[in-house]
């Protein structure tokens, strides 16, 4: 559901089981990628990772007993365009050199995100945001031991984790010099970890991947789940049933897919999208019931795939007070020039068909939540 004053385009859903051995853990390949390429589906197998020999910050606190007690860290010094901070390092000791071979980094965290309005005006103080970017420790070549060493770059950008917390992959396979024990991983970007894993093992295809078929997918009004912030900012958590029907939101004028059963645009990835805004929901059911017993040893965890584009309404945000123009997936940049969505039968067809439901933008509501309202039902 959209809780924030967004337009959503929701273009694909899937929901897949994957069963694994008990002594293994399953991750999404799952980050947020500044420029392409950005992460592909697939599955990341883990199997007795463990937490960094020592974390520090760079002014040397000692943050190896909050991450393994699961608290957020962050000790670094604020800017005054939100999401923004000056350069800060996070160093990490991985316990044993690097020899080659698979090396992951699966770390839990989140991010207070920077806002259209924030980046402009850093970089009109000359501020670009950079994304989390890798370095490891090396001795300069054919230096004395006693001799400093430096810093090299191994990768320009780590990735972080979009949205709520969540927990991203960083594959450093084959890009560490071999004998590293110390990587530095720096950004002038808010975010916050609370829990760090190095993981060592080979991946592997001991697992079964199976796609749950999507039964229902209906699009309707649920109105605005009590949100709660939590610490460090950027920590948001929703309580879906304690809804407000109104709330302090605008939208954006365009043509929204009109309500009720949308399960035939979500099917593929296909640019044919369910646009949908603040307060809104697209409710879905899967059918589970032919999936395979477990084998002994066997356990079933979830990954929930969403292919899909959302717009807010920042100032400086391009295009940001209408619903138009469309995202699609050839598009490049957005907004994009020289080209345009897809105009064929089929995707006219689409529009006609579900994108039927205008909103001006000015329609009477409240602007003030009231949590005592009955729930939609």
């Amino acid at each position: 559901m959209e809780p924030m004053e967004e337009v959503v385009y929701l273009d694909a859903v899937k929901l897949f089981a994957v069963d694994h051995p008990v002594t293994d853990d399953v991750y999404p390949n799952e980050y947020f990628a500044s420029n392409p390429p950005y992460p592909d589906f697939k599955v990341v197998t883990s199997r007795n990772a463990k937490p960094p020999a020592g974390a520090w910050d760079d002014k040397g606190n000692n943050l190896l007993p909050d991450l393994l007690a699961h608290k957020y860290v962050g000790h670094f010094d604020l800017l005054p365009f939100k999401g923004f901070t000056k350069p800060h390092s996070l160093i990490l000791d991985l316990g044993e050199p690097y020899h080659g071979g698979p090396l992951h980094l699966l770390m839990h965290g989140e991010i207070e995100y920077f806002t259209a309005t924030g980046m402009y005006a850093a970089s009109q103080a000359g501020i670009e945001a950079m994304a989390p970017y890798v370095e490891a420790q090396v001795a300069p070549e054919g230096a004395r031991p006693t001799r400093k060493k430096k810093w090299v770059r191994v990768t320009d950008d780590m990735g972080f984790p979009a949205g709520l917390p969540k927990t991203i992959t960083a594959d450093l396979t084959g890009k560490l010099p071999v004998g590293t024990t110390r990587i530095r991983i720096t950004t002038n970007l808010q975010i916050y970890w609370d829990n760090i894993l190095i993981d060592r093992s080979e991946q592997n295809e001991h697992f079964k991947l199976t796609s749950i078929p999507l039964t229902t997918a209906n699009l309707d009004y649920h109105g605005y789940p009590r949100q709660i912030e939590d610490q460090p900012p950027g920590n948001v958590k929703y309580v879906y049933e304690q809804v407000s029907r109104t709330g302090p939101y605008a939208r954006q004028s365009g043509e929204y897919t009109r309500y009720g059963d949308v399960r035939p645009l979500l099917s593929s990835f296909d640019d044919k999208l369910v646009v949908f805004g603040s307060g809104e929901e697209v409710a879905l059911e899967f059918d589970p019931t032919k999936l395979s017993a477990l084998p002994k040893g066997w356990t079933r965890d979830y990954f929930f795939m969403a292919n899909g584009y959302e717009k807010d309404m920042d100032f400086y945000a391009a295009e940001g007070n209408t619903v138009a123009p469309l995202p699609f997936r050839r598009m490049g940049t957005y907004p994009y020039s020289g080209k345009s969505f897809p105009s064929d039968d089929e995707h006219l067809k689409y529009m006609l068909d579900f994108n039927t439901r205008f909103m001006s933008g000015n329609e009477p509501q409240g602007y003030t939540y009231n949590f005592s309202a009955p729930d939609k039902k």
